[in-house]
């Protein structure tokens, strides 16, 4: 397996299973870097795994970048944005998503907010 360290902010486009792939290792090592637990690097990979593989499987045209977010005390914070053109008209089918977004995360700090065709999650230690 090949390491990459990641810049402060990665972007990957969402058109097939090899991107969500991709989605998949990016938030893996950002959290690794971050300096997550394992289970919370487990957690966030199903987590954003799953949007990844909704957009791709809805059609949502979608980009996610990633960005780790520096906070005081040492602590960071990772947050993904999934950019998509249909999330406006997926709106019933993307609260579901949500629902069962924070159901996977059980005790994971993470947030979720929803605003014109992005959804970002953030994940806090």
């Amino acid at each position: 397996m090949m390491h990459v360290k990641l810049s402060d902010a990665q972007n990957v486009h969402v058109a097939s299973g090899y991107d969500v792939v991709l989605v998949r290792q990016n938030v893996r090592q950002m959290a690794r870097q971050a300096g997550f637990c394992l289970t919370s690097q487990a957690r966030m990979t199903a987590i954003v795994s799953e949007v990844a593989r909704t957009a791709l499987e809805r059609h949502w045209n979608a980009d996610f970048l990633f960005r780790l977010i520096p906070h005081h005390h040492g602590r960071q914070e990772i947050e993904v944005i999934c950019c998509a053109d249909n999330l406006q008209r997926d709106t019933e089918y993307l609260s579901q998503l949500k629902r069962g977004l924070q159901e996977l995360g059980g005790n994971a700090a993470l947030t979720i907010q929803q605003q014109a065709g992005q959804l970002i999650l953030r994940f806090h230690m």
